[in-house]
């Protein structure tokens, strides 16, 4: 029996300074607590990193580390738009 783990590349650099989950160590969405299913798909926010499914995670923005709208799940989505909108100060 040869168990040979290559190909699993680390995809931790997308977030700096952020731990990146890995989708087997998530079995129930962050927001809303439902179990993961074949119907019901993990889905990591790119702003905080932690996983929700789709309906947490329904929202697009543009990130500074991304070139073009990126998922963000609810909270994150609503934070970011709280800085943007009060900036004038």
């Amino acid at each position: 029996g040869s168990s040979g783990s290559s190909g699993i590349k680390e995809v931790n650099q997308a977030l700096k300074g952020h731990a990146w989950l890995k989708d087997d160590e998530a079995t129930h969405c962050r927001q809303c607590e439902k179990e993961f299913s074949i119907s019901r798909r993990k889905h990591h926010c790119r702003n905080c990193g932690h996983i929700f499914c789709n309906t947490c995670s329904s929202n697009e923005l543009a990130l500074p580390s991304y070139p073009k709208p990126v998922r963000v799940c609810d909270s994150c989505h609503t934070l970011l738009l709280q800085r943007c909108s009060s900036t004038a100060s």
